[in-house]
C-alpha cells in the first residue's frame, strides 16, 4: 500500500501486545529501523541494537516483567506500529522505551494515538510522568515528541556495548494532561 492510498482519517486500534505477536513485531521493527535510522546511526549499530532488543525471546521476557507493557497499533487488522513502556513505581514515572510507526503510516495519527493511549493507561494507574530517550540526530522524532507535549529534560550519553553509544536527549511530559 502506498502512502497516497491511505485515507486522511484512520481508525487506529490500540491493544495490548500478545506473546503470539512477537515475531510480527520483530519483523516490523527491522523494517522500520532500516528505513529510518541509516544516516542517524551506522548500519552496524542498527544491527547490534536490533539483535539486542528485537528477538522473540526478548519480547517474551519483557512481556512477563511486572511493570512492562507492550501496545500494538493496527489499522484494519494490519500491525502498523507499537510501543513498549516500563513503569517505575518508586518515582511514579514511566519510560516510553520503544515507540515506532511504519513510515507508510506516519502523519496519520498512529503515533499520537499510541502516546495518548499510553498516557491514559498509566495515568489511570496513578503514574505521573512519561519520559523517553531520543537520538540527538533524530530530528523527525524530536519534532513529533515536542508536538505531543514532551519537553527536553536533559542530555545523556550511554554506552551500550561493542563500542556503541546512545547520544540522546531525554524528554519528559506529565501524564493526564497537567
Amino acid at each position: 500500500m502506498d502512502r497516497k492510498a491511505i485515507p486522511g482519517s484512520l481508525d487506529v486500534a490500540i491493544t495490548l501486545l500478545q506473546d503470539s505477536d512477537k515475531e510480527t513485531v520483530c519483523k516490523l521493527a527491522r523494517e522500520i529501523w532500516y528505513l529510518h535510522y541509516p544516516g542517524i546511526i551506522t548500519v552496524k549499530q542498527i544491527d547490534y541494537m536490533l539483535e539486542q532488543r528485537y528477538q522473540p525471546s526478548e519480547i517474551h521476557n519483557t512481556l512477563n516483567r511486572p511493570i512492562s507493557c507492550w501496545f500494538k497499533a493496527s489499522i484494519k487488522d494490519q500491525l502498523c506500529g507499537f510501543a513498549q513502556c516500563e513503569g517505575d513505581d518508586k518515582n511514579q514515572s514511566v519510560k516510553l522505551d520503544k515507540i515506532y510507526v511504519h513510515p507508510r503510516y506516519q502523519r496519520y495519527g498512529v503515533g499520537k494515538s499510541l502516546i495518548e493511549y499510553v498516557d491514559k493507561f498509566f495515568h489511570a494507574r496513578n503514574y505521573s510522568s512519561l519520559y523517553l530517550q531520543v537520538n540527538k540526530g533524530n530530528k523527525t522524532s524530536i519534532d513529533f515528541y515536542k508536538k505531543t507535549g514532551f519537553k527536553l529534560a536533559r542530555e545523556i550519553v550511554v554506552e551500550i556495548g561493542e563500542g556503541f553509544v546512545m547520544d540522546d536527549y531525554v524528554f519528559r511530559k506529565r501524564l493526564g494532561g497537567h
